[in-house]
């Protein structure tokens, strides 16, 4: 359980998407039966513990794709 269900204080994120990646995620909003804001809730604390047991695939690292942001430059 996180701190922000434990607290029931809950700080807002903002995301921006383009218009395909949105109407994907309404898709699978209502495919869930969950609200959008719900569904934002889920996948954010989902990739926070995937990121936190070091698996960056969301990142681009440890995969075939490059990574979006930063140098570059892989030491």
């Amino acid at each position: 359980m996180s701190t922000a269900t434990a607290t029931g204080k809950k700080q807002p994120i903002r995301v921006f998407l383009d218009a395909a990646e949105y109407g994907r995620y309404l898709v699978q909003a209502g495919t869930h039966h969950v609200t959008p804001s719900g569904l934002g809730e889920l996948l954010i604390q989902d990739g926070l513990e995937r990121l936190e047991r070091g698996d960056l695939t969301a990142l681009g690292q440890g995969t075939e794709r490059p990574a979006s942001q930063g140098s570059g430059a892989n030491s």
